[in-house]
């Protein structure tokens, strides 16, 4: 009897012991002896000017967790004439009040790629010189708690209880010197996440809608334009980013004037059936609109 219920027991414990193997293999992935997080379909990562990037639901926009860091864009609070300034999108940059009073130019170069051909000088007598500082962020998937960072100088050992999310980060740094009157001219940092292109092979099947003067977010089905879910995050979205082999990849995203994106989804209706259907009618026109232009270029 006591043999018996010796071998019964032992079967239990292999049972509970399949059952948590089971458990784990549905969150690991063990590739060349690390093990390797994959995040569920549903989760989206919002960055935003203030240096916040949200995990966020995709299906509601709801907050999981957010990840803080140093502002998206740095520069001085003062601007002369003509002054420089970046998109904190991609890092574009514009020059305002130019020597013949243009008004607002965009310029041929990002702040990410005058970092990159530094040191140069231009025609007009200017000196550019820059840096670029990288670093991984080891990030809990589950609860955005930053384990350690990892950069040329540091690199902690880490032996975690569970997957781990690995999101790259790069700081542009680029100074302006003027030889005509001898002074530091500008000044900026710029940082961006590391994420590949969005593939259209990947057929996502929705598109933002971001405020450029808040937070808030519209996110409307790629083919029909109807309206999924409206969030405010507080500070104007530069990238919304997926999660895909690994790494980050950049979501669909279209940035407008604070008033034309209120205005399409509370103000233009009087009640909000209504309201997505002019929201829907304007997110065609403006898809159209720009199929039109890339077939004419």
């Amino acid at each position: 009897m006591k043999s018996r219920i010796l071998g019964i027991m032992g079967v239990l414990e292999l049972i509970l012991l399949s059952l948590l193997l089971l458990s784990w293999e549905n969150k690991l992935l063990q590739v060349g002896g690390v093990r390797s997080v994959t995040l569920p379909e549903s989760l989206l990562f919002v960055s935003t000017l203030d240096g916040s990037l949200h995990a966020i639901s995709k299906q509601t926009g709801d907050i999981k967790w957010t990840l803080r860091e140093d502002p998206v864009i740095q520069v001085p609070n003062y601007l002369e004439e003509p002054g420089f300034l970046p998109d904190p999108n991609d890092g574009s940059l514009y020059v305002l009040g130019g020597k013949h009073k243009e008004g607002l130019m965009k310029l041929p170069f990002t702040i990410p790629e005058l970092v990159q051909s530094s040191p140069c000088r231009s025609s007009d007598g200017m000196l550019y010189t820059g840096k670029k500082h990288d670093v991984w962020f080891v990030v809990d998937p589950e609860t955005g708690e930053k384990q350690t960072s990892l950069t040329t100088s540091s690199s902690e050992s880490i032996c975690p209880n569970t997957p781990l999310l690995y999101i790259g980060r790069t700081e542009y740094m680029v100074t302006m010197f003027d030889t005509k009157i001898q002074e530091l001219r500008w000044n900026a940092t710029y940082n961006d996440y590391s994420a590949h292109p969005y593939d259209e092979k990947q057929n996502y099947k929705m598109a933002h809608l971001v405020s450029s003067g808040d937070g808030l977010v519209v996110t409307v089905d790629r083919e029909s334009g109807d309206v999924l879910w409206t969030q405010n995050y507080g500070s104007p979205v530069v990238g919304v980013y997926l999660y895909y082999e690994e790494s980050l990849r950049h979501a669909p995203h279209l940035s407008l004037a604070m008033e034309t994106l209120r205005f399409l989804t509370f103000s233009s209706a009087k009640d909000q059936t209504e309201a997505h259907s002019t929201l829907k009618w304007s997110y065609q026109f403006v898809t159209e609109q720009a199929r039109t232009q890339t077939q004419l270029m």
